[in-house]
């Protein structure tokens, strides 16, 4: 049998913006939208310099890479950090009033097999409660359900979200896709 080659092209409307995830050869691609009055995805990133975010700040289209490794946050998407063992991209453009997102995740042969959730203390950055997830080849989306389980367990114990450095509670936090959020976690998607 010969192996199949990999996929080197392929097409993605950004525009289309559907909230969902789908696998494009070594890569998982989500794409989305906010429209005009809805607070703007952050893309915030660990860095040497401690938490960064990285907003738009003009009308231009840009994209931000993420490194292998580098604990990552998008406000207003996603309320826990992930680490990826790839790089992960957030392209985002504007057309009109509305702003487009893609979040590329991938691009190396094998790669994209593990993903880490875990909770970063908003008061003196500290990382904590990790949790992997060896299983990504089978689905991005497996790894989220997997994150939104570790978040509910977060939000329903104020002990696990004690920072284990300062002590700062953290507040409630929220998963993935929004249709899946409870009240609180809608309330905290809101706050960003």
């Amino acid at each position: 049998m010969v192996a199949a080659e990999p996929t080197l092209s392929f097409d993605v409307d950004v525009g289309a913006g559907e909230g969902r995830w789908v696998r494009k050869g070594n890569h998982a691609i989500w794409s989305g939208r906010r429209e005009a009055g809805e607070p703007p995805y952050v893309l915030h990133q660990w860095t040497e310099r401690g938490v960064l975010p990285f907003p738009r700040r003009d009308d231009n289209a840009h994209m931000r890479r993420v490194p292998a490794g580098t604990p990552y946050h998008i406000s207003h998407l996603f309320g826990f950090w992930i680490v990826n063992d790839v790089d992960a991209m957030l392209l985002s453009a504007k057309r009109d009033a509305t702003d487009y997102y893609m979040l590329v995740v991938g691009g190396l042969t094998d790669g994209l097999r593990e993903a880490t959730c875990l909770f970063v203390c908003p008061k003196c950055a500290a990382r904590f409660g990790e949790a992997r997830f060896a299983e990504v080849q089978r689905g991005y989306e497996r790894f989220l359900d997997f994150a939104l389980q570790r978040v509910r367990e977060f939000n329903a114990d104020p002990q696990r979200r004690a920072c284990p450095r300062c002590g700062a509670v953290h507040p409630p936090i929220y998963g993935f896709h929004a249709e899946a959020d409870t009240q609180d976690e809608r309330a905290a998607r809101a706050a960003g």
